[in-house]
């Protein structure tokens, strides 16, 4: 099972559009994916799942205290009572001969959790290492409750580096990190730099005390390790230049590009590599994007309202007043085909090196 958080501390870059069409594309490959919606926001559990089963989902009773999302299992988790972890699948089934694709809903209680985890108290000091670790927990409980061997576990982060975002990567193997054609984009880039080696020094410091009383625990030794498994550049537009047959990048965009991979190389690989305990940056990363996600304009919230991913949103149409009848247009296809083509190569780039 290996874990992959999907993480820049900059909004609007397509972190969940980007996480949803991931899993798919994973699914297609034959693989078995759980989402963890760990974002506050739940913007992932809306788009799956659809607002009103989301909506449905949030609401408690006597019988469900804490609803049916992942503060079913945290809650009850941080008050030390007996937990319960709830799977749900998309609204849009997987076809025939795909693999399988779950998700753990989120909750905006993840607001509370936040506020809850103490970086000095329950990590540093090494008191309650065991908090900062809920999406591993999840996920292994996830796997007990379906009887399912999860190939892939992708976490969908909120746009911060706050607890929540520390708990993933501790609990990730690899990260990735979506960028869009801005300016700061490439200061994000510089950011992680800065603080994931801090995170690691807290999670050192608190495992090895935890450690001195708990010498034989299995499981901390092999978690707050995550490694750099690429960029992904997404939300730019294409144009073909006049007497040109293939389109290309806008000038702008194409300039913002490359300065996200001179900070790619610059300033995120550097220090990553600046860690001694493991190796951060793996042989096959390099200062250029993985994937190329364009901006699929309308089509991107289309897909959300509709709770059907990319790949598959040309088998139903697009969402117009119910006076007119409105069909894909032809431009609109030949988009959809070449990003789904982007996602597909995400996913092989994760197979093949997120091992």
């Amino acid at each position: 099972m290996i874990t992959l958080s999907l993480f820049n501390n900059k909004g609007g870059v397509g972190k969940t559009t980007l996480t949803w069409n991931l899993s798919v594309s994973l699914a297609a490959k034959g693989k078995s994916v759980l989402l963890i919606d760990f974002d506050p926001q739940c913007n992932l559990s809306i788009a799956t799942l659809s607002d009103q089963r989301f909506a449905n989902l949030l609401r408690t009773n006597a019988q469900i205290p804490f609803g049916q999302t992942i503060r079913a299992f945290g809650q009850p988790y941080i008050q030390q009572n007996k937990t319960e972890v709830i799977i749900n699948t998309p609204k849009h089934p997987m076809p025939q001969g795909s693999g399988h694709l779950d998700i753990v809903a989120g909750d905006f209680w993840l607001n509370n959790l936040s506020d809850t985890l103490s970086v000095g108290t329950d990590l540093i000091a090494g008191t309650s290492v065991y908090r900062f670790l809920m999406p591993y927990l999840i996920s292994s409980a996830a796997e007990q409750a379906t009887g399912k061997e999860y190939d892939y576990v992708l976490i969908d982060l909120p746009p911060s580096f706050n607890t929540l975002v520390r708990s993933a990567l501790y609990c990730s193997d690899y990260f990735i990190v979506p960028c869009t054609a801005d300016m700061f984009s490439a200061y994000c880039i510089g950011l992680i730099g800065e603080m994931l080696p801090k995170f690691v020094t807290d999670w050192e410091q608190g495992v090895a005390r935890y450690l001195s009383g708990n010498p034989h625990d299995p499981v901390l030794p092999l978690k707050g390790k995550p490694k750099f498994a690429g960029w992904v550049f997404n939300g730019f537009d294409m144009r073909k230049k006049q007497g040109a047959t293939v389109a290309t990048e806008v000038g702008a965009d194409l300039a913002h590009r490359n300065v996200i991979s001179s900070a790619v190389q610059n300033a995120l690989l550097p220090s990553l590599q600046s860690i001694n305990s493991y190796n951060a940056v793996p042989a096959f990363v390099t200062n250029a994007p993985v994937a190329k996600v364009e901006d699929m304009n309308v089509m991107a919230p289309d897909s959300i309202i509709q709770s059907v991913p990319l790949k598959y949103l040309k088998t139903v149409r697009p969402t117009q007043h119910v006076l007119v009848r409105g069909q894909w247009a032809k431009n609109q296809l030949d988009l959809m085909d070449k990003m789904d083509a982007e996602h597909d190569k995400l996913a092989d780039h994760v197979i093949a090196n997120c091992i």
